[in-house]
């Protein structure tokens, strides 16, 4: 199996989950796009100046409050948009 239809096949795998922190995010949907994958902290960053919302567990919460979670779709369309323009649209190079 190509790299490009393995990359594929894990994406769409993937497709499953609507949620996840920035942990699972970090863990199982930016190695699809990403090696090495950068700090927490980097990556928090870029979400935020892709303005991807961040929805608590308790949003009445001012601090704490649970975990925090990222819509998994809108964090894949903002890695498709930021990097595969730049591979010339195509996985696995």
């Amino acid at each position: 199996m190509s790299n490009n239809a393995k990359t594929t096949e894990l994406i769409t795998a993937n497709q499953a989950a609507r949620l996840a922190t920035l942990d699972e995010l970090i863990k199982n949907i930016l190695p699809l796009f990403i090696v090495p994958v950068p700090s927490k902290e980097t990556v928090r960053a870029w979400l935020d100046d892709g303005k991807i919302p961040r929805l608590k567990s308790n949003p009445m919460a001012i601090r704490g409050g649970g975990p925090v979670y990222y819509s998994v779709a809108a964090v894949e369309k903002y890695f498709r948009a930021r990097i595969l323009p730049k591979m010339g649209g195509r996985v696995g190079q």
